[in-house]
Formats: C-alpha cells, structure tokens, sequence
C-alpha cells in the first residue's frame, strides 16, 4: 500500500468491518500506521455488532484521532428521492413521512420498502415489513442474549415507546434482569433512550418484525401483563389501556375495553382529533362483538356502539364508512323489529359533513322508505323526529326540493320546541341549506344569522364553519366573488383549526371555482386535484370526486369535450342518470346528434349544488339538438337565476352567466329582443366575477 500511494493518492475502503476476522483488523492498523504517502484508510461498522477482537482494534487506532464520522438516517427529501427512483414516479408527502418514521431512515430498509410500495400499494408499505428487512432483522435479533431478547419482545409489545418501570413490573423476570436485557438491546442498536426512564424501538420495523414473529398466545399473555401494570402506573392513559385490555385474549375484559375505549374517544373529540376517535371506536365495537357471541343478541348495545362509530366518522368527514356503518346499523335494527333503534342510527348522521355528489348516485330507494316512514311515526320523541327529518331533508333535496323544504320546517319547529342548542343549529343549518336556488339570496341569511350566534354562544366550530360556506354562497348569488374569498378564507382557518379536512376540501373546491371563473385553468385543476386528495385523506373520494368534475367543467369551458369523452363515459356507465347531462352535452357538442338524443335524462333537473351547471349544459343542449319544448321549460327555470353566474350558487364549479345560457335560448327560440337583453345581462355578471364573457352558441 505505500508502494502504491507513492506514485499517486490511493484510498481503501474496508466495508462491514464488525465482520472482520483478526488478520483483516491487523491489515487495517498496519495500514493506518502508515505515514509520508498519500494513503486513506476508510473503514465502515456497525457499532451495535462490535465484537471484542473490533474493540481491542478501534482502541488501538484511538490516539492516531481517526476521522469519526457517525451516520444517521436518510432524510425525508432524500428518502423521497430514493423512492421515486425505485417506484418509477413520485410519491406523496404522507407516504414519506409514515416510510421515514418506520424505517429510520436506514438506506437499506427504505430501498426494501420502497420495493414493496412499487409492488403493493402505499397501504401495503407503511404497515407491512418487507421480507428482506425482516430477514436482516431477524438475524440481528438471533445475536441478543436471552435476556435482551426477553426485554425487545416485552418493549415491542407495550408499543414504540414504554416506560422502564413498567416493563420492569410487567415482566416475568426479576428487575436486574431486565434492566441487563434493556442495556444489551441498546448496545445492539435496536433500542434507544430518548430520556431517561424511557425506552423507544429504533423504528417501527423492529417494532413489527418482533411483535408479528410472536405466538398469539404470547403476545395475549405479554398484552395482560402490561394492562394490568399500566392501570396502576398510568390510569389516566385511556388509549393504551383500552389497547391491551382489548389484546388480553380474557372475555372478562372486554367490558374493560370498551369502556377504556370510548372514554379516550370523547377526550379525542373533545381535541378535535376525530380521526383517533373514529380507530377508538372501531376497537371498542371489535372488543364488544368479539364477546358478544351474536350481535343480535344484544342489539341496544351494538347499535349504540355503531351510533357512536356513525358519529364520529361524520365528524372526521369519513362519509363512505359511515354509510357503510349506517346500513350495518339499520340491517341490525330492522332484523331486530326496533323502529327506535333505526330512528336513532338515523339520527346519529345530523353533524356538518361533505356534500351527496352526483358522483354517488341517487339515494338508496330501501333507505328512503325507511326514512319516510320513520318521519310520521308518533311513536318517535320530538327530538328524534327532527333528527330523522333532518337526513329525509339532505337524502332528498336535489330530486324532489317541495318535499326537503317540507321535513326542514317541520325538523326546525320540532328542534324549536325542545331548545338544545346542537339539534337547533342542526335544524337552522338543514334550513338553510334545502331552501328554492331562486330565494337562497334573502330567505338563507336570518338563518344563517341565528346560527352563526348560537355556534359562537355554545361553542359549536363546524357550524361556525357552515357559517362561512353559506354566507360564501349567498355572496356568490349577488355576484360579490370578494365576500365569497373572505368567507371561504374565514372557513380556512376553521378547517385548519379544527382539523375538519373534508371543510378544508370544499374551501379548497371553492378556490379552484373561483380561478376557473377568471382562466386560470391550470390553477384550478391543480386545486381540484389537491381538495380530492384531501377528500381521499378522510375517505370521502367516491362521495365527492372534485377533480373528475372540475376538470369536466374547466374542459367544457375550453371546447375540449373530446379529451373527455371516454372518462364522461365510464362515469356515466357506473353511476347512470346523475351524469347523463355531461354525456349528452359532450357527444352534441361532437356533433353526434343521435347519440345525444339516445341518451336517457331525468325529467327534471336536479336541484342540488350543481343545478346552474346544469341549467346550463341542458340549455346548450337543447340548442344543438334543435328542442324547442326543452328550451321553452329551461326558460321557465332559468329566469330567476338570470343575474347568477351558472354554478357559483354551489361553491364548487362554474361554467357562465346563466343569462349567458337564457340568451342562447331565446335566440335559437327567434326571441331576438329578450335574448339581446339576456346578453346584456351576462355582460353585467360576468365584469361583476372578472369573467370573459363567453361567445353566444346560437
């Protein structure tokens, strides 16, 4: 080697040096004694997997004051990095923080678990551990003494992070003991201190590789152990009790469990951490039926848990497990022949939550019958009428508006009456959302007044939050897109204060609106994109679907139906009638006439949020396809919307001034002075939203 550093610089790497034999460790102290020539001597180990013959050598090289360099983990830029290299694309910011909390960000195990999220999906990655680190880690675990592997078994079961006192009590062994297998899986890298008292598992990798490698009956052992030492350590800490009591593997504690539970899921609301809430309850309602041997036995205790599931993934805007939660209750109700309990499942879905997309479908035809007839049922107490009132009034709104307004009156009288201030704010907020598009300007706001003090009065942040979106709606009918930017910034900040990401989607679908109103497309897709995955965050993506429908109306815009045509299509294949607007209009404006005429539409337009958008594309429907009945009844709707721009009512897409629209259909009706005075009207709204007014289509 000095030989070869004499001619030119020479650099040796000796990689995995715990694994040295002793002739290797003395090339490299020979090497490093090594002076006069341009010679580097790098040599990489593993300081968990330092033997005694590595020891003697590293102590021997001390007084030359090697270079120490200690590695940490990669970062989360950096982590990004490699798995958008090993997935062929990038990768969101979520994925990549739960990756670098799991791996630590250890080269080696990211690159694995990179792999898996190529191969199986983000869900699959952040909580499954790749085979090839599973490999490594259990040969590393192989090395521990008993004792130390005793100790990691005991840790991994008591969480990421535990106290020392506790496994010390909730162990099988005496305290010396443990404390020896703690020193020794710190020593070997596979715990840390992060203070003093506290033990924490490297990453959750090593966390999942020991706990899964357990035995179910030892794992249920180690969990009652540590319950039964963590109520006498740490009674207040609710969450992990109802964690282990429910892991025990004992029916005597499931009651434990449950209890434990839902005490932690109200402290979790009560935090506005409804998604913790909403894993909380699941775990209650799994405690409770595993000990129960049929469900239908004890029908008022399932259901009230299910009530309560409904409830907070309402709250958490998780809109798809809810319905799925809500048949499930109703099912149980109705095999049960309790008309209460089926009234109160309904009842459990009256909180602020995500708008019915078209996206959805029509309301179940079994659920609506259940609901009309619980709606006249005497029976029922006050309260409980209203609450189911309430759910008729939103199920039925866009097909059949006389009947929703109808049960939001009968629904506030009731509430009224009873005076409980959530079930009133719930009443005045169903009012104001079902009341005619064409009276939404004047009728919505003493509702919206009353609301707003009853939230501030009591406290009550997602209807503050409705607050804001509506009185964001009624601006955008008096075409003042400045209010309806303040309120939706004021919603913002509700959202985010209050951790409602399904508010946050819908400010956010507002923005993008908004910027599709002034040509900024590429902004407004790019808002779109981002209010579904906030959607998507909190399991409202069937239920909304933003981006599918925004980008429909942006291209529309543009006169790009037929970069659309296949996705309109499969929609229209899936959820029928809901779509069968956009599909007509977009083989029409292709010139497919027959095609469009084929299409089958619902009688009515629907009158939900998107009902300008619709008036609208049936107008320039009715224009191409030379329908002069359909023109005739579209003016009918269109008149008292004409100072509206189409879709803005809705605060989530927009496409032009409706009297943009009802000038078209005079025109093509011969009606040459109505339609110069619709057109002078559009001009009017669309220099009031900043707007180019769009060419005339007749």
């Amino acid at each position: 080697m000095r030989e070869a550093a004499g001619g030119r610089p020479v650099a040796v790497v000796l990689e995995d040096l715990h694994r040295a034999d002793g002739q290797t460790l003395a090339l490299l102290e020979a090497a490093a004694a090594i002076t006069g020539v341009p010679l580097l001597t790098v040599a990489c180990y593993r300081p968990a997997e330092v033997n005694g013959h590595l020891a003697k050598s590293l102590a021997h090289l001390a007084p030359r004051f090697p270079h120490r360099i200690t590695l940490g983990g990669l970062s989360r830029r950096d982590i990004a990095t490699v798995v958008t290299a090993v997935r062929g694309g990038p990768v969101d910011a979520a994925t990549v923080a739960a990756l670098a909390e799991r791996t630590g960000g250890n080269p080696f195990y990211v690159w694995e678990s990179a792999r898996l999220l190529a191969d199986e999906g983000a869900l699959v990655a952040v909580s499954e551990v790749p085979q090839g680190v599973r490999d490594v880690l259990r040969r590393r675990l192989a090395l521990l003494p008993a004792e130390a592997l005793a100790a990691v078994r005991l840790a991994a079961v008591a969480g990421l992070e535990s106290d020392v006192a506790l496994l010390a009590d909730a162990a099988e062994a005496d305290e010396g003991t443990v404390l020896a297998g703690l020193d020794a899986a710190v020593a070997a890298d596979l715990l840390t201190e992060p203070r003093p008292g506290r033990v924490r598992l490297v990453h959750a990798l090593v966390r999942d590789t020991v706990y899964t490698d357990l035995s179910g009956t030892r794992r249920a052992r180690l969990h009652d152990r540590i319950a039964v030492e963590l109520r006498r350590h740490r009674p207040d800490d609710l969450a992990a009790l109802a964690h282990h009591f429910a892991r025990s593997g004992r029916t005597a504690n499931a009651p434990l469990a449950v209890d434990y539970a839902l005490r932690a899921a109200e402290r979790a609301e009560r935090r506005y951490a409804h998604d913790v809430a909403v894993g909380l309850i699941e775990q209650a309602l799994e405690a409770h039926t595993a000990a129960t041997a049929d469900p239908e036995d004890d029908p008022d205790g399932t259901v009230a848990l299910l009530v309560r599931l409904l409830g907070v993934q309402v709250r958490a805007g998780a809109t798809d497990a809810a319905r799925r939660t809500r048949g499930r209750a109703v099912d149980l109700a109705v095999r049960a022949g309790r008309d209460d309990l089926a009234a109160a499942v309904y009842g459990g879905w009256t909180e602020p939550s995500p708008w019915r997309s078209r996206l959805e479908g029509f309301l179940d035809r079994t659920d609506l019958a259940h609901l009309e007839r619980l709606a006249r049922d005497p029976a029922l107490d006050g309260p409980t009428r209203a609450r189911v009132l309430q759910v008729l009034a939103d199920a039925v709104a866009g097909e059949d508006a006389p009947r929703a307004l109808d049960a939001a009156h009968c629904q506030l009288a009731l509430a009224r009456a009873d005076g409980e201030p959530r079930l009133l704010a719930s009443a005045l907020m169903t009012s104001a959302r079902v009341l005619p598009h064409e009276t939404q300007g004047t009728a919505r706001t003493p509702l919206v007044a009353e609301l707003r003090e009853l939230a501030r009065a009591h406290d009550l942040p997602a209807h503050r939050w409705v607050c804001e979106h509506l009185d964001g709606l009624t601006a955008a009918t008096r075409n003042d897109p400045d209010a309806v930017r303040r309120h939706t910034a004021a919603g913002l900040e509700l959202a985010h204060r209050y951790r409602m990401r399904w508010a946050q989607g819908i400010n956010v679908a507002t923005s993008a609106m908004l910027a599709t109103v002034a040509g900024r497309f590429e902004e407004a897709e790019a808002r779109y994109a981002e209010a579904e995955g906030l959607f998507q965050r909190v399991g409202t993506h069937h239920a909304t679907g933003p981006r599918t429908l925004g980008l429909w109306t942006i291209r529309l815009t543009q006169g790009r139906e037929a970069d659309i045509e296949a996705d309109v299509r499969a929609v229209h294949a899936a959820v029928g009638a809901p779509v069968a607007v956009a599909l007509a209009l977009v083989l029409a404006r292709l010139g497919r006439s027959a095609e469009a005429r084929a299409v089958e539409l619902p009688v009515r337009p629907v009158t939900d949020h998107l009902y300008g958008v619709e008036l609208d594309y049936r107008s320039q429907l009715a224009v191409l396809l030379g329908d002069r009945d359909a023109a005739r009844m579209l003016i009918g709707h269109l008149l008292p919307l004409r100072e509206q721009f189409a879709g803005t009512a809705g605060g989530a897409y927009a496409t032009r001034p409706l009297a943009h629209a009802l000038g078209d259909l005079y025109r093509f009706l011969s009606e040459e002075r109505h339609a110069a005075d619709a057109y002078a009207v559009a001009e009017r709204v669309a220099r009031a939203w900043g707007a180019r007014t769009a060419r005339s289509d007749g």
